[in-house]
């Protein structure tokens, strides 16, 4: 007998971890790391996310207010200390992490990517993430933060 996890209807995340692809661009063909964060997250509801086919008004909606789901600050080392980039967005809309169109718990891993190009990325840039989640309900995660990773090395 299965019993469904109960977890709160505002959703919770933790960092898992965070790493580089060193890759070439498809487009011009120069070096760039691929970023890949990866959080666990609970939701007692599962409304997290959205389908880029079918909630494409949603989408542009929330895109034009600047009302991302997933949330990235970035912080860019300097002089020893980490300095707010507002000038990096890389805030975006996680998928749609439930399907079957019922209400109910879910958990598991996301992996969200970020491409710095070399050619805007200072030789062993240092850069650290805070990370939320917004579900369809508008109910806010906490905030996490991930370990320091060296760019463009």
């Amino acid at each position: 007998c299965y019993t469904e996890p109960t977890f709160d209807v505002v959703p919770s995340i933790e960092f898992a971890d965070i790493r580089k692809q060193t890759v070439l661009d498809a487009i011009d063909g120069q070096k760039k790391d691929s970023v890949i964060l990866t959080i666990k997250f609970q939701d007692g509801d599962g409304d997290i996310g959205f389908d880029s086919k079918l909630d494409v008004d949603a989408i542009n909606a929330a895109s034009l207010k600047g009302d991302f789901h997933f949330v990235v600050k970035t912080f860019q080392q300097r002089r020893g200390r980490l300095v707010a980039r507002d000038d990096f967005n890389f805030s975006g809309f996680p998928p749609r992490l439930k399907n079957d169109g019922k209400v109910g718990p879910i958990e598991g891993s996301l992996d969200y990517s970020m491409d710095f190009p070399f050619s805007f990325t200072a030789k062993k840039d240092s850069m650290k993430f805070q990370v939320f989640i917004k579900d369809r309900a508008g109910h806010v995660s906490n905030t996490v933060e991930s370990k320091i990773i060296v760019l463009n090395e």
